[in-house]
């Protein structure tokens, strides 16, 4: 049967070393506590399951799993002391959280009001704008409603003006049939006339 011990032993020293790093580069990266949290609690599953390696390897005796003499002690030892580094380093993120809590308690109280000023400048600079906003879009109202008034005014003479354009031509087909009319009864007389002076010339 396959020992299992090794892949996890060496998984588990590459995430301490991890660890480490991360726990040092706490005070100059915020990033890095929560980053250690997630490293602390899957070491804690490895170390849980390297230790059921040990367990299952010293019940089940040499014949199942033959070890180098000393070997079983030498991964008992390796558990122990990987025990005592994760919980050092257990210590050493609740001593920055607390730390880092600590100084959020004793921030000055200026610095608060600072921040409380600040805010509510913000706000009334947010108020400022949506007025002038409001009066921005009253000013548009009234315009759109005068070239509305306006539109419709034009309109209204567009079609006074369609009406006598109307108008003007019935008045002008008329003159133009009386016309005609002239002119055919002025051919007729032209026409009399013409025939009686022949015959007076003849």
């Amino acid at each position: 049967m396959r020992d299992p011990y090794e892949g996890s032993a060496a998984e588990f020293r590459r995430l301490l070393s991890t660890a480490r790093e991360l726990c040092d580069a706490i005070p100059s990266d915020k990033r890095a506590k929560y980053e250690l949290e997630s490293t602390l609690k899957k070491l804690r599953q490895d170390l849980t399951e390297i230790r059921e390696t040990v367990r299952v390897v010293e019940q089940s005796g040499p014949d199942r799993f033959p070890l180098a003499p000393g070997e079983l002690h030498r991964r008992k030892t390796f558990v122990e002391g990987s025990e005592k580094e994760v919980a050092r380093l257990e210590r050493a993120l609740h001593q920055h959280s607390a730390h880092e809590t600590s100084l959020d308690a004793s921030r000055p109280t200026t610095s608060l009001a600072w921040e409380q000023e600040q805010q509510q400048q913000l706000l009334t600079t947010q108020d400022q704008a949506l007025n002038q906003l409001g009066s921005s879009l009253s000013t548009i109202r009234s315009q759109a409603y005068l070239i509305g008034s306006e539109a419709e005014e034009q309109g209204g003479l567009l079609r006074e003006l369609d009406s006598d354009v109307d108008q003007a031509q019935t008045a002008l087909g008329a003159a133009v049939q009386r016309m005609d009319r002239f002119v055919t009864q002025a051919d007729a007389r032209l026409n009399g006339w013409c025939v009686w002076i022949l015959i007076v010339v003849r």
